[in-house]
């Protein structure tokens, strides 16, 4: 339905649709030097451990001041104050960096999940820190972006 909606509204070649593992999506745009200006992972349940494979990102050869918007969506409980530092601190963890500037992150509430929950979009430019950090591969992720465990089968009752 995307190449559908994008054809109906007219996006031409401003809209390049893909499908594929999210981590292996951020490699592929570095390696074909492809310069994007938005990331949108709206997985609200495991958008935030997939931040991990921009450790060792750089900017295109072309663009070396470049650093895309990244717009992650996720779970987080309905006290704002504690939310956002929390949806941050996470971010920050996965990033393997901090934020430059904390004040220059948004956060906004998508909806209403649950009565002790809100989905939370969290936008920020990616930080320049993630330069000069490790790649991380898939088997560095150990299960990562596997189903969290509030997710997972119940064994035991």
């Amino acid at each position: 339905y995307l190449v559908q909606n994008a054809q109906l509204n007219k996006c031409g070649e401003n809209l390049k649709p893909y499908n594929l593992d999210g981590r292996k999506f951020i490699r592929q745009l570095k390696e074909n030097n492809i310069l994007y200006h938005h990331v949108i992972m709206n997985l609200p349940a495991t958008a935030v451990e997939f931040l991990n494979a921009f450790r060792g990102w750089s900017p295109p050869k072309d663009h070396p001041d470049h650093r895309p918007m990244v717009h992650v969506h996720c779970f987080e409980s309905k006290n704002e104050e504690e939310a956002e530092n929390s949806a941050m601190d996470r971010c920050e963890k996965a990033l393997g960096c901090m934020f430059e500037n904390r004040n220059d992150v948004t956060i906004h509430v998508v909806r209403d999940v649950s009565p002790n929950k809100n989905m939370l979009c969290v936008s920020f430019r990616l930080p320049s820190g993630v330069i000069n950090l490790e790649n991380i591969d898939d088997a560095e992720c150990n299960g990562e972006d596997e189903i969290p465990p509030s997710k997972k089968a119940r064994l035991e009752e």
